[in-house]
């Protein structure tokens, strides 16, 4: 994902002279943006949360400056209430109050005028913080294996080859680097990711029958043709049952992908 919004930011710089920004680059604008959509509905009420993004726009889309003027009232004319009708000022007042006191929003004194507010990047709050470094730590060590070099990169590769024993998953014969194939446990063309726990060593004639066939449909297959002996099945069914939960959790500790 993390790679996506990159290439996606160069993309926009590349195209048109990026502007100047007080406080952010486009670069980080889409980071930051990934991270409000992706942590905060955690931490935040659905009203607050909204609000948030109308501060944030404002202030790193539309000003370039994280200290920005806003009228109560015309917040309120951006969002509907429970009753369709614009957002009174005390509501959104609370809606402010909440993000004020989780700190991602800084409201500066000024008796008699206008309300003035440091807008901070959700990087900055602890809590966000924590949950980027779970991310950042899921990416390195459980899928680390970027969807761009993993099956091409050799020592990935042969870390997956190691993790299965230098066998073949199905048939259980011996390989050795670099002769050997990956296969996706859920298919690519099924939405399936290049991650270690999707991924598993194969053989040549293992590798051509699975292009037709699911992991366990080969597994089962090799039990009946003999290739493979009952206890070696069931211990091979045990270990897909567990690279397919590991690739489930990584999915759902990620959140957002489908």
């Amino acid at each position: 994902m993390k790679k996506y919004i990159l290439s996606k930011a160069e993309e926009i710089i590349t195209q048109a002279e990026e502007p100047e920004y007080e406080s952010i680059s486009v670069r980080d604008f889409l980071m930051e943006f990934d991270y409000a959509t992706k942590y905060l509905p955690r931490f935040l009420k659905v009203r607050s949360f909204a609000l948030y993004m109308l501060f944030f726009k404002r202030a790193y889309y539309s000003i370039g400056s994280r200290k920005i003027k806003v009228k109560i009232a015309a917040l309120g004319q951006n969002m509907l209430s429970n009753f369709g009708n614009p957002m009174s000022k005390d509501v959104v007042k609370r809606g402010i109050n909440d993000l004020v006191k989780f700190g991602i929003l800084e409201k500066l004194h000024r008796p008699g005028k206008i309300n003035e507010y440091i807008v901070k990047l959700p990087s900055e709050i602890k809590a966000i913080k924590k949950l980027i470094k779970i991310e950042d730590r899921i990416e390195e060590s459980i899928y680390g294996d970027s969807e761009d070099d993993i099956l091409t990169d050799s020592k990935k590769r042969n870390d997956i080859l190691k993790r299965d024993n230098y066998k073949c998953f199905y048939c259980l014969c011996e390989l050795k680097a670099p002769d050997f194939y990956l296969n996706h446990i859920h298919p690519k063309a099924d939405g399936g990711y290049d991650w270690k726990s999707n991924l598993v060593s194969s053989c040549r004639t293992c590798n051509t029958v699975k292009n037709a066939d699911k992991v366990d449909t080969v597994l089962l297959n090799n039990l009946k043709k003999g290739l493979i002996l009952n206890s070696e099945y069931l211990e091979q069914i045990s270990k897909l049952d567990k690279l397919k939960a590991e690739y489930q959790q990584i999915k759902e500790n990620i959140g957002n992908i489908p």
